[in-house]
């Protein structure tokens, strides 16, 4: 997209809830590395955090406080001073949005990476009439998958966010890519968090870990179920075959020293993961979440199954594994398939396209 002659770059400011990698947050580091040669950037992270998301000495960085009252007062003055630049808000809710726009924020983008949009009813009828009453100015909503655009034009707004799927440097997971052979390690990666259902992948470790016996259960992640999940496993009679690794620096290595990834997720507006394991040939397992047929495109073999289902769930395991060798096969194809669709260029051109878009409109709305 051309931007008319002469008109300057507006600087962008990334609000986060705070600045750690990990989800919608940690595209702010690829927005960071791209965005810095074109226009000045900001990250604001609303609670108190150190600048995890970017180390470039350009980046300009501030953090709130834990107090809710002093929090989004910060926030609003922070919006009122900047209010002439770009606002990007990752998936922070609409508090933080209501609160840009009073400030007199023009045009900000709000970014959706997620499903879940509120707690309980109380919430429900809360946020809904905060949704409303923002929507009622000009607003860019983006969403990373047509699933959490579906939720959200469903439970939350009845309007059509532009879609633009997450972005991965794709060349260092498929430098990974290989067949597997054999069936030897399962694998999950992510947050040990509810919701995630990693005490199902415990479960359908031990429902095959007698008929194989050299086979390993490998998790890597942390968070708040780590310790519960570990009494379980150290309780498993095959406690001395899973091993925590924590967090994993070279998820790419981690892929490749598996032989097939467990991801039996709840909620999920994208999955990172399973996009990831499949460019490194790593055949996955999944929930019947809608937004994993858009990554590979419907293939019926990684269907793991409704979490709330188990025994239905152990029944797709357990002939997913008696043909391991065609499921490998599958997995091994998908990947290459998939890579050209979820480059991290693609994303960035899509974000580009649309900072440009909000350049113009501020510039005619002075």
């Amino acid at each position: 997209m051309q931007k008319s002659a002469g008109q300057p770059n507006i600087p962008v400011h990334y609000i986060t809830w705070r600045a750690l990698p990990g989800g919608a947050e940690s595209f702010v580091t690829h927005y960071a590395d791209y965005f810095i040669r074109l226009r000045r950037v900001y990250i604001y992270s609303l609670r108190p955090s150190e600048n995890k998301l970017s180390d470039l000495p350009n980046v300009l960085f501030q953090s709130g406080v834990d107090n809710n009252w002093a929090c989004y007062r910060n926030y609003f003055f922070y919006c009122r001073k900047y209010r002439s630049h770009i606002f990007h808000l990752l998936n922070t809710g609409p508090i933080t949005l209501l609160i840009a726009l009073l400030a007199g924020v023009r045009h900000p983008i709000y970014h959706i990476h997620g499903t879940k949009h509120w707690k309980n009813l109380f919430e429900n009828f809360c946020l809904k009439v905060v949704w409303f009453i923002s929507s009622l100015f000009e607003i860019t909503f983006i969403a990373n998958s047509r699933h959490s655009a579906d939720v959200f034009q469903k439970d939350v707004l009845p309007i059509s966010p532009i879609i633009i799927y997450n972005g991965f440097h794709t060349d260092t997971f498929l430098a990974k890519r290989f067949l597997r052979p054999s069936l030897r390690r399962l694998a999950y990666i992510g947050r040990l968090h509810p919701g995630k259902n990693t005490e199902l992948v415990l479960r359908l470790f031990e429902e095959t870990a007698g008929m194989f016996p050299n086979l390993e259960l490998h998790f890597a992640g942390d968070g708040m179920q780590r310790e519960e999940l570990q009494r379980q496993a150290q309780n498993s009679p095959y406690s001395n075959r899973i091993i925590f690794h924590g967090w994993v620096k070279d998820v790419a290595s981690f892929y490749e020293n598996a032989d097939l990834f467990l991801f039996p997720s709840a909620h999920e507006s994208f999955g990172n993961v399973v996009l990831e394991a499949l460019l490194t040939g790593l055949p996955v397992l999944t929930s019947n979440i809608p937004v994993f047929d858009e990554i590979h495109g419907g293939e019926k073999a990684f269907l793991l199954g409704d979490p709330d289902n188990y025994e239905a769930m152990k029944c797709n395991f357990l002939t997913a594994i008696a043909h391991f060798p065609d499921l490998a096969q599958k997995a091994y194809t998908v990947g290459e398939q998939i890579a050209k669709t979820f480059k991290i260029e693609n994303h960035l051109q899509g974000i580009e396209s649309i900072y440009l878009k909000t350049d113009d409109n501020l510039a005619n709305a002075k």
